[in-house]
């Protein structure tokens, strides 16, 4: 500011000393040709020239006339770095002009030049800079907003406040240009129809895995990275694999982890065991999908009523096919917490996992995820776009997308350690309706460790109290992960009270009248006082009503900024994204599946120690006998 008024102080004394000097030149000019230049500075008088200002009407019309503009020039040094204190908008969002110095608080818009330096300005098309999301957009001028750190974005918006059109699309062209992987969730598969094209061209690797439509697009095996780890001798990768996959489908709804865990850990225990079995013991790898561990309990998990002699006995197949595997294959370690539960609590955990892996009794679900035809890790070595159609009115098969996105997390990280700790493609997560997907398993952990290997997530929910839901205690640290957040639009009176909270407060004056009677008309006085107060950026009514075409961009360690985010329509996007689905309806056919009553031959007990029959060979050799 100091500076600001020095500069003042020099335009003025320029103003009354030099510039009625300058307003003669034309007379030199005329009076001495060539030689105007040496006789001014020659006979160069401010005080004779200020006296002809005065008397002179020539001289007096032509400094008035520049008076005007030298008076705009200065305004508009003040105005190109004055904060922006005005909050009073004309749709009644935002409360009166600044004033005082930040007793109260001293929140306040980003202005234009300081949003050009806390964000990276992409001029539209431009390839040369590498790819961030859009925070807001200048089509006046052709720019987009964007910010390319390696940093976690929380978006919050309700039901019909334009996500995909205003936010999701924009950052899948700009994305587009700069060739950065991306994995996402299209609820109504219209990111997949107007883009799959664009993508193409700029020679994407373009995925499709439609879990509304299972006969279209790419098949996923979820059992893959078992299968695999299990071909290349790595045991303990086909564990942990199994466990992650396990977890995912155990915990699919909000609350599962609250109350008594014994069930959720049986549970986990038979998907982990089953998959197990299914990677390691099926004959052929067509068969080695989660449909076949769907079958397989559904045949040996029941409970047989058989006699034996005279005596009547319960049988669970599964119970002795698990006993009879070898002592130290995973499958039966694995089954240990359910194999040591009471035989009741046992059927109990074999009821849950058939109500958990539902999914795969459904044929089309059978077909999708009977095979694999694209390799997970190529998502970080090559620029691919994966989109993750899911019905929003149906949320039974989001535990299948989330575990395609848990599943990608684990094959980047060790795309990752492989280059040296970071993806040689970044990666966009941009998980839309991420409120209603299950919750990850330790999510929280996973945003601090991901943005330095080359994944970024762009979180979208409708409020925060969707993620106090799927993650309780550690939503704050989720919430704190998330260095920028994206505000839309919320209908929740909570979430924009803390948005509100977290916009700040600014200082603004207070006007107040008082009228004290005295009992008669000369004894009345009246009075007035003017005092400072506190206000929110935002009241969070005012977020509730914000307005559309419009968003709110928060950064840690940057004052907030109120952002243009215009509809689709209104970008020069063009033909370049277009309705476009290439993909056709394929005929859904039965996937063949293992059975271990069908294709299991006892093991090779030369050489052991002899054992007590156990029920299952009691029970084949019964039936031998009749």
């Amino acid at each position: 500011m100091k500076r600001k008024l020095s500069f003042v102080l020099v335009v003025l004394l320029f103003d009354f000393l030099v510039l009625p000097s300058i307003v003669r030149l034309p007379y030199y000019l005329k009076e001495y040709g060539s030689d105007a230049a040496s006789f001014f500075f020659q006979e160069f008088n401010v005080y004779y020239a200020a006296k002809l200002v005065i008397t002179e009407p020539f001289n007096r019309q032509v400094w008035l006339f520049i008076q005007p503009l030298l008076a705009l020039y200065v305004l508009l040094q003040f105005w190109r770095d004055l904060p922006n204190r005005k909050n009073r908008i004309g749709d009644g969002v935002g409360g009166p002009d600044a004033t005082g110095s930040g007793e109260y608080g001293t929140s306040r818009w980003q202005t234009k030049r300081e949003m050009d330096k806390t964000m990276t300005r992409w001029g539209f098309g431009d390839t040369g800079i590498i790819g961030g999301i859009i925070t807001g957009v200048n089509l006046a001028k052709k720019y987009a907003w964007t910010i390319v750190d390696d940093l976690h974005t929380l978006i919050i918006g309700t039901t019909r406040s334009g996500k995909s059109r205003r936010w999701v699309l924009p950052t899948i062209w700009r994305l587009g240009f700069a060739g950065e992987s991306m994995v996402l969730t299209d609820p109504k598969g219209e990111l997949f129809r107007k883009t799959n094209r664009f993508l193409t061209r700029k020679g994407y690797n373009v995925v499709l895995l439609d879990f509304r439509n299972p006969g279209r697009g790419n098949r996923w095996n979820l059992m893959d990275p078992i299968n695999r780890s299990v071909r290349r001798g790595d045991l303990s990768d086909a564990v942990q694999s199994a466990a992650s996959i396990s977890h995912m489908l155990v915990h699919q709804s909000p609350g599962s982890k609250k109350g008594d865990q014994t069930w959720n850990n049986g549970a986990e225990s038979v998907i982990q065991a089953l998959t197990l079995a299914v990677a390691m013991e099926a004959p052929d790898d067509a068969q080695k999908h989660m449909t076949s561990v769907y079958k397989m309990l559904g045949e040996l998990g029941e409970t047989q009523r058989i006699m034996i002699g005279s005596q009547t006995v319960d049988f669970v197949p599964l119970n002795e096919y698990m006993k009879d595997l070898p002592t130290d294959h995973p499958a039966r370690d694995a089954f240990i917490a359910a194999r040591l539960a009471p035989e009741r609590m046992r059927g109990s955990f074999y009821s849950q996992v058939a109500t958990l892996l539902r999914f795969f009794a459904d044929p089309g679900m059978q077909f999708m995820t009977g095979a694999q035809d694209h390799k997970l890790e190529d998502i970080g070595e090559k620029k691919t776009a994966v989109f993750l159609v899911i019905p929003d009115e149906d949320t039974t098969r989001h535990p299948l997308a989330a575990l395609y996105v848990e599943q990608t997390y684990q094959a980047l990280v060790k795309v990752a350690d492989k280059h040296g700790g970071r993806l040689p493609v970044r990666v966009n997560m941009i998980l839309d309706e991420f409120g209603n997907m299950p919750p990850f398993k330790d999510f929280a952990t996973k945003l601090t460790v991901s943005g330095g290997r080359g994944i970024r997530w762009h979180l979208i929910v409708q409020d925060f109290q969707q993620l106090e839901a799927l993650y309780g205690d550690a939503t704050e640290t989720i919430k704190g992960n998330c260095h920028v957040w994206l505000y839309l639009l919320t209908s929740s009176t909570k979430t924009a009270e803390e948005i509100s909270k977290k916009l700040g407060n600014y200082t603004i004056n207070t006007d107040g009248a008082s009228v004290t009677d005295g009992g008669s008309i000369n004894k009345i006085s009246r009075s007035q006082n003017v005092g400072k107060t506190g206000r929110r950026l935002l009241l969070p009514e005012e977020l509730e009503r914000f307005p559309k075409n419009e968003a709110i961009v928060m950064q840690l360690r940057h004052q907030p900024a109120r952002v243009p985010m215009p509809d689709l329509s209104e970008w020069p996007i063009g033909d370049e994204f277009t309705e476009n689905d290439v993909t056709k309806m394929r005929e859904i056919e039965r996937v063949p599946v293992f059975i271990p009553s069908q294709n299991y031959v006892q093991p090779n007990t030369e050489g052991q120690e002899e054992r007590p029959e156990s029920d299952q060979e009691k029970f084949f050799d019964y039936l031998e006998e009749i």
